[in-house]
């Protein structure tokens, strides 16, 4: 057989298998068809993530935002919320990308407690845009998904902020340090607790293991900022260490006071 021949039938082979392949994609989609993240419904071959309707009505975080923790504040000559005013952050500067509310925390609380996963590549491409123009000012060298417990882990099957970070980090090219900061003991919900008790909750809980050695200029990343007390409680630890910048970027973020 000669080289021509030989090519002929690699492509021919190729053509096949790509064939094949399509099909198979083709024959998934009928029977799994892709929901919309936020209302869940069936969506149509040009709309690859979410609806239409959805994509329209997004609550994402706009101008004016604190310019410490990106939450969204109604007088746009502040430069800082009233939570932000008031009390010391351990970061330097966070922003999200939608408000934590209506569709998008029915969405977060499908993906978090009833294992839809398939959410993530879209909450992933919303972080990157939302947090576009800050990456290349920030200039973080390693992300840090928040940990959770091994426990929690193990309950719920996956680490919804390690899932985020490797995809945004697929989609930035930021290096993830999933080793790096490790969470020491089990939590209750913070859902329902007050701003004190939740700090007492997460006192001590972080740690960073000696093994690795963390840039300068880091980026935690969770899925919802509400209160602020897990990021500070992250970022005392970094900062404790000697990290000199710390950022942070999360899917939702609570409206606040204002």
């Amino acid at each position: 057989m000669n080289k021509q021949n030989h090519d002929q039938i690699i492509s021919r082979k190729k053509e096949k298998t790509g064939w094949l392949r399509s099909a198979g994609e083709s024959l998934l989609d009928l029977l799994y068809p892709g929901r919309c993240p936020v209302c869940e419904r069936i969506l149509l071959r040009n709309e690859p993530m979410i609806c239409e309707k959805c994509a329209r009505e997004l609550p994402w975080v706009r101008e004016p935002f604190c310019r410490k923790c990106g939450r969204m504040i109604s007088d746009p000559a502040r430069e800082l919320c009233s939570d932000c005013e008031s009390r010391l952050h351990y970061f330097d500067e966070g922003r999200a990308a939608f408000l934590y509310e209506k569709g998008m925390r029915r969405s977060v609380d499908r993906m978090k407690f009833h294992n839809h996963r398939e959410y993530i590549p879209f909450y992933a491409q919303s972080m990157a845009a939302a947090s576009a123009s800050v990456l290349p000012v920030w200039r973080p060298e390693c992300i840090l998904p928040v940990p959770m417990h091994p426990k929690k882990r193990a309950e719920r099957g996956f680490d919804q902020s390690l899932l985020l970070a490797s995809a945004l980090g697929s989609l930035t090219g930021i290096r993830v340090e999933e080793r790096a900061l490790v969470r020491t003991r089990y939590t209750k919900a913070s859902k329902k607790l007050g701003r004190e008790s939740r700090k007492k909750n997460m006192r001590g809980v972080f740690a960073l293991d000696p093994a690795v050695r963390l840039p300068a200029r880091v980026l935690l990343l969770d899925d919802i900022y509400t209160t602020g007390t897990t990021m500070d409680t992250a970022s005392h630890t970094l900062r404790m260490s000697g990290v000199r910048e710390i950022y942070f970027l999360t899917l939702c973020i609570g409206r606040g006071e204002e």
